[in-house]
């Protein structure tokens, strides 16, 4: 077998495998280009005639089974363009759904046997027809387009005229930051602009900023030459005389909070600088606070242990001179009110508990029995008829506004004869009426039972804390 027939056969070899593996466009490309190659004039050789045949067979069967395929797909294209003129949608999204459809129909003609002309013609005037909306809508996109390159010249001026007439010492970091951010936001806002003009005018933007952005480091460097001389004098301050220092240092530190920042790469550096000057001096004076703290919670201490009284401890304070005007002079003065708090406290507790065990003996013993130095000195003598103790504990506890513990039958008596007393008495003395029932208590008659004992001390305490306020 010559050359040129090896060389055929091979071909059809391939054209055949590329059949075989899927590669159906590449296989008629190639077999198109080998039939072309052979004609009237030079026939196929007759070896290869029959291998020849079945492969252009092949190729028509799959040209005929692609027009089956893609032609049902054609007409749902086809379908859907129609469809987009009465969905009234937006433009931009109409013309999005436009070109997602027209890629569709370009995908079929790629992989199968393009569209006849009349099918082509169908649905480029579906597409036609539906782009109608979206025309005026494009055209005033030109326009918009138009105003917003125009804004955008406007836009450059005002940067480039913004270092005009600006000083670093009439100028702070924040305005420039301020008018950069506002710039931004506006070239972002005016957009989209013509397509020829996008390059031209982002170039010319960042070119006008250039200005802006050398007033913003002149500023910042400005800026750290002054905070630069705040660091050389907390440096050269006296350690000696440490008080005076301090009360510089925190006029240099609200100072300092009025100067502007020297650049996001040096202003934490020359912070951290005025900051450790600072320090060596601050924490001298912490030192000595610290002692005078020490000091001063020995002195609260002392207090509460009750080792000295409010007087010397306040006088102790005074002495500890830089704590006056500080945070400790409040915590200083508010552990002397507690303590004061503290002592009424306890003194109130101990009158609440004279008067409970005047009631315990009152109560267990009866009125004869109690002992003398339980009865207080505001009691008036021994009226001349003593009051039942049930009744006396009842008429007490309804002063105290108590629903009062008792024989039933006597707390009704008592609360009808209390109640017609109210309507009749025209000023009552709180004070007085106290009196009358501890007079009536202290010299009352009777005891209550064992039963009901208990309860009767219970109430009687209860009404005691009640009117506490009123016990002298």
């Amino acid at each position: 077998m010559g050359d040129r027939a090896i060389n055929l056969n091979q071909q059809l070899n391939e054209i055949e495998g590329l059949f075989s593996s899927g590669h159906i466009k590449k296989a008629q490309k190639d077999l198109r280009k080998l039939n072309s190659q052979f004609g009237k004039g030079k026939p196929i050789p007759s070896k290869f005639r029959h291998k020849f045949q079945r492969l252009n067979f092949t190729a028509k069967e799959y040209d005929d089974w692609a027009e089956f395929a893609t032609s049902d797909k054609r007409t749902e294209l086809i379908t859907e363009v129609n469809k987009l003129a009465a969905q009234k949608l937006e433009p931009r999204t109409l013309a999005n759904k436009i070109n997602s459809l027209q890629k569709q129909w370009q995908n079929l003609d790629q992989h199968g046997k393009t569209a006849s002309k009349e099918k082509w013609s169908t649905f480029k005037d579906a597409c036609e027809k539906a782009w109608a909306p979206c025309k005026d809508y494009f055209a005033v996109l030109e326009d918009r387009k138009e105003e917003n390159r125009d804004k955008k010249l406007a836009l450059l001026k005002d940067i480039e005229s913004f270092p005009a007439g600006k000083t670093t010492e009439n100028t702070t970091v924040i305005q420039i930051v301020m008018f950069l951010k506002g710039v931004h936001e506006k070239w972002k806002q005016y957009a989209p602009v013509p397509d020829k003009d996008f390059q031209d005018l982002n170039n010319k933007f960042k070119d006008a900023r250039d200005g802006v952005n050398k007033l913003l480091e002149e500023v910042e460097v400005f800026n750290r030459s002054q905070k630069e001389a705040v660091i050389s004098e907390v440096e050269s301050l006296s350690k000696e005389d440490i008080d005076n220092s301090v009360a510089r240092i925190r006029e240099l530190q609200d100072h300092w909070r009025t100067l502007g920042p020297a650049g996001k790469k040096l202003d934490p550096e020359v912070n951290l600088k005025f900051e450790t000057a600072c320090d060596e001096f601050l924490k001298i004076k912490d030192k000595e606070l610290d002692e005078s703290r020490g000091l001063m919670d020995v002195i609260i201490k002392d207090l509460r242990d009750k080792k000295i009284a409010p007087g010397e401890a306040e006088q102790k304070f005074v002495e500890l001179e830089n704590l006056q005007g500080t945070a400790e002079e409040k915590k200083f003065k508010k552990a002397i009110k507690d303590f004061a708090m503290l002592q009424k406290n306890e003194k109130a507790q101990e009158k609440l508990k004279s008067y409970q065990d005047l009631f315990e003996e009152l109560v267990d013993k009866g009125s004869e029995k109690i002992s003398k130095d339980l009865i207080p000195e505001f009691v008036n003598g021994k009226p001349s008829e003593s009051m039942d103790l049930n009744e006396a504990a009842i008429r007490f506890q309804m002063f105290a506004g108590l629903d009062p513990v008792g024989p039933k039958e006597m707390v009704s008596r008592v609360k009808f004869e209390e109640l017609r007393n109210r309507f009749t008495e025209k000023s009552v003395d709180m004070g007085e009426k106290l009196r009358e029932h501890f007079t009536n208590l202290v010299y009352s008659k009777g005891t209550s039972s064992k039963k009901e004992s208990a309860d009767v001390k219970k109430a009687l305490v209860k009404a005691l804390k009640k009117v506490e306020q009123l016990l002298p």
